[in-house]
């Protein structure tokens, strides 16, 4: 009985700090949250990082988001010839991501730097992590509502299953738009994708379920395949590379989830970093490589 008063309590909590994540307002252990940090002075010599996603990006659950959160570690692996914006913003949906106007700013900076005459200052890497809040207004919405509790009424219940396929047409058309936007402007571009992990995985069978049936699909059903296949079938298109978030958080919840139970904590943020490390990895030596713990 404790326990399970505990997991409730824990996931009031996480309803709580994920819905304040929707609209950008959680606090982290810095003064001010990641996305009210102020921009980072840019040099004109050197390479450039850009960051473009939602909360994961920006760094909420880890410890000290400039220094933990995947963004920062993965700066650190690519050396000081690199310089950093970071256009990660909390609570962004996949439409979010074109209408804040992020999306927008990654592609005048590829633009300014591509053009500017300038050697060796180019836009070298872009890493795209978005779609988590796109689920998460199913989560709210049909999931702890009662709704569409499991898999199995969410399967067979016409409510949730139309539910469900609106907001992975949504998220493949924004995705896609907001690709091919981004190799518009520089064909040659280093683009990086990321796919989603289940936060509850090895933790809340039920909602682990559903996050499965979200995120991978359920074989011999109405969605065989999930969001991160879209994320891999986009990026398949174009020749795009993919860092597998979603394998190495496979029953680790407990180990790799913050208190939140919705963001990585630094463990789960290293896993992220070395995922996207390992593929860049991949690509300098031309053999694809994923992350293995």
């Amino acid at each position: 009985m404790i326990r399970l008063q505990g997991v409730l309590l824990a996931l009031s909590f996480s309803v709580f700090v994920a819905s304040a994540a929707c609209s950008g307002e959680v606090a982290t252990s810095d003064s001010r949250s990641p996305s009210e940090a102020p921009p980072p002075t840019l040099s004109g010599d050197s390479l450039t990082y850009i960051a473009l996603g939602d909360s994961l990006s920006a760094g909420f659950g880890a410890s000290r988001p400039s220094e933990t959160s995947f963004v920062p570690l993965v700066l650190e692996n690519l050396g000081d010839d690199y310089q950093l914006i970071n256009l990660g913003h909390g609570g962004d949906t996949s439409a979010d991501l074109m209408d804040h106007g992020h999306l927008d700013a990654a592609i005048e900076t590829i633009e300014e730097r591509t053009g500017d005459g300038i050697e060796d200052n180019e836009v070298a890497l872009v890493t795209l992590e978005i779609g988590g809040n796109d689920l998460l207004g199913l989560y709210f919405g049909v999931v702890l509502t009662g709704v569409c509790p499991d898999v199995t009424v969410a399967l067979a219940k016409e409510e949730c299953t139309e539910a469900l396929a609106a907001t992975f047409a949504e998220f493949d058309a924004n995705l896609s738009e907001a690709l091919d936007r981004l190799l518009e402007v520089d064909p040659s571009l280093t683009l990086l994708l990321m796919t989603l992990y289940d936060p509850f995985s090895g933790l809340l069978r039920t909602f682990s379920e559903i996050a499965v049936l979200a995120l991978e699909g359920v074989p011999d059903s109405e969605f065989p395949g999930g969001l991160n296949d879209i994320i891999r079938e986009q990026a398949e298109r174009r020749g795009i590379p993919v860092a597998e978030v979603y394998e190495p958080f496979q029953d680790r919840a407990s180990e790799l989830i913050s208190g939140d139970l919705i963001h990585p904590n630094d463990a789960g943020y290293r896993v992220m970093a070395d995922a996207v490390i390992a593929t860049l990895d991949g690509l300098r030596t031309g053999s694809p490589r994923r992350y293995a713990p």
